[in-house]
């Protein structure tokens, strides 16, 4: 398949210079109102001769009565999740090397080629986990979803706050760790947390939650770092309605803190997800879990390429289908 970008003064004289140069079989991936005035269309068409020694050269037919294919349908949900035009045609050019008769496997095999999935690890107790984030960002309850799993598995797990700055910021990790019948330790800085780790026994789940910082300010980065150097590496916790630009420039910020994994919240109340997938692609992060509930009881499921692939393919209302697939197969 070939993918290529067509300028024009309107979105009409766009559409007919792909007619005119790929005809009226191309697919139309996405429109993009380009800065300095204009638009850019990126269609695509399958180029027989290049794909011919190929077993999926043709898509199969996905939407027969709509006379849809899995490539075009993958194409209309990216438009739709608005993942913008360069990193729609990365992925649509791996989906089409899987192309089957399975829109949601297609595109978590295409989804698996482009981006890394590392899921927090029920039994991950060799490093504390610490999560980084903007304020609002849904770190507190994170850490409180996690630490009722691990109690209610009968793992031990401890809890670490370095909140302690703003009003209140404590008391809603106390609230839940009461409940747990687990001791919450506050810790100031590096030097506290350093012995706060220390003092836990080996096999014990180490969460320790962070104040929300503004990553654009170098002295609240500092500090962060700081505090994940403590760690090994720490997991950015963003919520998936932000501006995706915003949350791109977000996440670079933090990685210079030490964030090594993505963790996306929100999930139940965002309907396009272009935003984690360009936050996860330019930043270079995994993705690790994900929340899509306010309740303390509902852990973050792990990320994987087919969970992802689902909720990217689902229509408003569908049930979001849960498998694994297995990392390098592509299926």
């Amino acid at each position: 398949m070939r993918l290529r970008s067509f300028h024009g003064r309107t979105q009409s004289e766009a559409l007919q210079r792909v007619r005119e140069a790929l005809g009226e079989n191309a697919i139309i991936v996405s429109t993009y109102d380009e800065e300095g005035g204009g638009v850019r269309v990126t269609a695509a068409i399958e180029d027989k001769e290049q794909d011919s020694g190929r077993v999926f050269a043709r898509p199969c037919k996905f939407d027969e009565d709509h006379g849809s294919t899995v490539i075009e349908t993958i194409a209309d949900a990216l438009v739709r999740h608005q993942a913008g035009p360069a990193l729609s045609e990365r992925i649509l050019a791996a989906a089409t090397r899987y192309a089957g008769d399975d829109a949601v496997i297609t595109l978590a095999a295409a989804l698996d080629s482009h981006f890394k999935f590392r899921h927090i690890d029920e039994d991950e107790t060799s490093k504390p986990l610490i999560f980084l984030g903007p304020p609002g960002a849904g770190k507190t309850l994170l850490v409180a979803k996690l630490a009722t799993a691990s109690v209610m598995a009968k793992r031990p797990v401890a809890v670490l706050s370095a909140d302690t700055e703003r009003a209140g910021g404590i008391d809603q990790l106390a609230a839940f760790t009461r409940l747990l019948k687990i001791e919450l330790m506050q810790i100031d800085d590096a030097p506290s947390l350093r012995d706060a780790v220390r003092m836990q026994k080996a096999d014990t789940l180490i969460l320790v939650d962070t104040p929300g910082r503004n990553p654009f300010a170098g002295e609240e980065l500092a500090s962060l770092r700081e505090l994940a150097e403590v760690c090994g590496e720490a997991v950015l916790v963003l919520p998936s309605d932000m501006d995706s630009s915003e949350a791109v420039d977000m996440a670079y910020e933090f990685r210079k803190a030490g964030a090594a994994r993505f963790l996306p919240t929100r999930l139940d109340m965002t309907r396009r997800l272009g935003g984690i997938l360009r936050t996860a692609y330019e930043a270079r992060l995994p993705f690790a879990n994900f929340s899509a509930s306010h309740k303390v009881t509902e852990t973050p499921r792990p990320l994987n390429p087919v969970e992802l692939a689902g909720r990217i393919l689902a229509k408003q209302g569908e049930k979001v289908r849960h498998t694994e697939l297995k990392r390098g197969t592509g299926t």
